[in-house]
């Protein structure tokens, strides 16, 4: 076939089918990555999040999940600053306090919020806002908790295998239009006991929502555990999570990472995962700060009379890059680049079916 009737057919199927369902090989986007806000579990998912993929944040509750993707929701809109987010809480359980708390009062001005009264609703929403290509990022609010019209009028009556049809509905549906209109999908899920003591990673959705995935996280709570005084009572404000990438089509699964989460916000730790803590653990891990005995060194922090630019003590490297947020950008950068070197430490891999463990070389902030 010439190239001429090459030509001609691709610009008959554009036309008939448009330019995100036909093009030629060579023409098929490469997108980027986005972070998820926590640093060593943008490196154990290969760089971050897909941002033109389905990803599941699961985990037991207190773990995390609704914060994680809101914090990556907020990396895709500074990304996309003329693209917006869509929210389906089909929970019904976000406030909008807590959530421009994360997001900030500007970046709530392209988040649509939606409450749909049922998986299939969520569904029709989704199709209807991906589809214009405004929307960069979608939120999910969970696939287990998602109600389904398949069911009886009666509820005496039993109906069964509601909530895996309606969410294989739905993966199948976000799994083409994550990729065609470059949107990153992700759905927050809950697991379940395993009763046969095998401690694998189960989850609602069916295993249609599963295939979808490009990228399964599970959540666990640490060890690790901070208490504050508030108003006279000793409140533990804070804690280790682990996340294992259980499923990865991008990077090698199993590795597991570790951060600090602070569920109660507080002027000294803030709120959501501890990014300035997590820059300066891997700053040291990766010799992006030189530590002679308990001085670190780095041209980034302030100089002493002869001119070296220095701090003494880990707790002050911390306290100052928490004072002063404009070196994180350049710190996050120099970090990246190293990680590979130390990768087992940052980031282990462990067997796929085994619990998530946490990283032992974590200090307490």
């Amino acid at each position: 076939m010439s190239n001429s009737k090459i030509n001609k057919l691709m610009a008959d199927l554009k036309g008939q089918y448009g330019d995100n369902t036909v093009m030629f090989a060579g023409d098929m986007p490469v997108r980027g990555k986005v972070s998820c806000g926590s640093l060593a579990l943008d490196f154990a998912c290969g760089g971050g999040f897909p941002s033109d993929r389905v990803v599941e944040i699961a985990g037991e509750e207190s773990t995390g999940k609704s914060t994680l993707a809101v914090l990556a929701m907020t990396q895709v809109l500074d990304a996309n600053p003329d693209r917006g987010a869509l929210v389906l809480d089909i929970e019904h359980k976000l406030s909008p306090e807590w959530l421009e708390f994360l997001v900030g009062p500007e970046r709530m001005q392209r988040v649509i919020y939606s409450q749909p009264e049922h998986a299939e609703q969520a569904t029709n929403v989704y199709k209807r806002a991906v589809k214009t290509g405004s929307v960069a990022c979608v939120i999910f609010d969970s696939i287990g908790g998602a109600p389904t019209i398949r069911r009886n009028e009666d509820a005496e009556v039993a109906s069964y295998g509601g909530n895996s049809i309606a969410i294989t509905e739905f993966a199948r549906t976000a799994a083409v239009m994550s990729a065609k209109y470059d949107c990153l999908t992700m759905g927050i899920n809950q697991t379940r006991a395993d009763m046969a003591g095998y401690h694998r990673l189960i989850t609602p959705g069916g295993n249609g929502w599963k295939h979808a995935c490009i990228l399964r996280i599970q959540l666990v709570k640490g060890k690790g555990k901070i208490h504050e005084e508030i108003t006279g009572e000793k409140v533990q404000i804070g804690y280790t999570v682990v996340g294992k990438v259980i499923k990865n089509q991008q990077a090698a699964p199993g590795r597991s990472a570790t951060w600090w989460f602070f569920n109660i916000p507080t002027e000294k730790w803030g709120f959501g995962v501890d990014t300035r803590e997590e820059i300066v653990r891997l700053g040291v891990l990766t010799k992006v700060f030189d530590v002679r005995g308990g001085w670190y060194y780095h041209n980034l922090l302030p100089a002493d009379a002869k001119g070296e630019h220095k701090l003494q003590g880990y707790s002050r490297l911390s306290d100052y890059v928490r004072e002063y947020p404009e070196i994180y950008p350049q710190l996050r950068q120099e970090v990246l680049v190293r990680l590979d070197d130390v990768a087992s430490e940052v980031a282990p891999i462990s067997d796929p079916e085994e619990p998530p463990v946490e990283d032992q070389m974590l200090e307490a902030p």
